[in-house]
């Protein structure tokens, strides 16, 4: 088998059909960092490591996600996400720019993944690939859902079968550190918007956390609703596999979370209980405000679940925020993004007023920003 090695992973389009709301013909989500759909913006050429979708409920923002995630599910083990079922409707294509060595050559790929058809929904031949996509090879994988595993179609290619089959020998490793250094493969993080944060139930024990290993596509929803899908496990599972993989998670939190008026500590190892300190005393995760919870949640699952070549996904990025906590979100997502320059960021709001605080219009080092309009009523 080929030696692949992928970097520099980043959406250029997502195509749809039948998909949700999105039943007029094919219609096309653009990555590429000029954010035409919001206001007029200098931004640098290429794929957008910060996108932003705005429109109001039942526009097909979180439709976008979960195709986007549903793709990727695919490639996972078991299936996952809006194609698991063999009857799924729709048809959809992600096309993602990367760097590709194979057996120490390297190139510039566009990687088309799609679904629901034997070819591609659309075409990357000629000078467009190299003009829009800006990439010297065109890899295709088409996925089928069959009655007992996801196969690469016909209209696939070596390249993008060697890319399905160097995904699926991956998942199921259990990762060797945080903030992407296990992986080269790339996955999905979704945090769709029923995501919170509650004490788990139950005995505690030290066990692999849920979610553990390498998967391309994630979901994060409501956590804490048994012990190994907590955040507690998770932190207690850092604990015991590596003092320093958990000390780089705290020290993350304790400077991008809180101001200084609270500590996340080290979990107990008698009772395996995570505290919070404050000026007055320790307490429990459970005693986090709604807000903080649903940030300690996104944070550390995205350093600890995510790959090298990463993609998160936020569904109504708002939720559950105060807008203090909003502003301070988008400080500590923008300095992922530059401290982590493999990483991408798309997210959802139906807020108009965070136009401001995405701050589109102005050049910031490290990242590319872009973002679309998806309901007109809201200019």
């Amino acid at each position: 088998m080929s030696n692949l090695a992928i970097s520099d992973w980043r959406h250029v389009s997502l195509t749809m059909d039948e998909v949700g709301p999105f039943r007029r013909g094919a219609e096309t989500v653009d990555f590429m960092g000029d954010a035409p759909s919001l206001e007029e913006a200098d931004q640098p050429p290429g794929p957008s490591n910060l996108y932003m979708l705005l429109a109001r409920n039942g526009h097909g923002k979180t439709t976008i996600l979960e195709t986007i995630h549903g793709l990727f599910g695919l490639l996972a083990s078991p299936v996952v996400g809006r194609f698991a079922d063999p009857e799924a409707e729709g048809r959809a294509q992600l096309d993602v720019r990367a760097t590709w060595t194979i057996d120490g050559r390297t190139s510039t790929v566009l990687l088309s993944i799609w679904t629901g058809s034997a070819g591609p929904l659309v075409s990357w031949t000629g000078d467009r690939l190299e003009d829009e996509a800006q990439a010297s090879s065109w890899a295709r994988l088409g996925l089928a859902r069959g009655p007992g595993s996801v196969q690469p179609t016909e209209g696939s290619d070596e390249l993008g079968v060697l890319f399905f089959r160097e995904v699926v020998a991956a998942a199921g490793r259990a990762p060797a550190g945080t903030f992407g250094n296990a992986f080269d493969l790339p996955s999905v993080l979704l945090f769709p918007a029923d995501r919170m944060l509650m004490a788990p139930p139950g005995r505690r024990s030290v066990e692999p956390p849920d979610n553990w290993v390498y998967q391309p596509a994630h979901r994060f929803g409501t956590d804490g609703s048994s012990w190994n899908g907590s955040i507690e496990n998770l932190l207690v599972w850092l604990a015991w596999i590596g003092e320093e993989q958990l000390e780089q998670a705290l020290e993350f939190i304790n400077q991008n979370m809180f101001d200084g008026d609270k500590v996340l500590r080290p979990p107990t190892r008698r009772d395996l209980v995570t505290h919070v300190s404050t000026a007055t005393g320790d307490h429990p995760l459970s005693g986090l405000s709604h807000g903080e919870r649903a940030l300690l949640q996104l944070y550390l699952r995205t350093i600890a679940h995510m790959s090298r070549n990463t993609v998160v996904l936020i569904d109504e990025v708002e939720l559950h925020l105060h807008t203090r906590w909003t502003h301070r979100m988008y400080r500590v997502l923008k300095s992922l993004l530059r401290s982590l320059p493999t990483l991408s960021i798309v997210f959802t709001t139906h807020d108009r007023e965070l136009i401001k605080v995405f701050d589109h219009r102005t050049l910031e080092p490290g990242l590319v920003k872009g973002g679309i309009l998806l309901d007109e009523e809201m200019t």
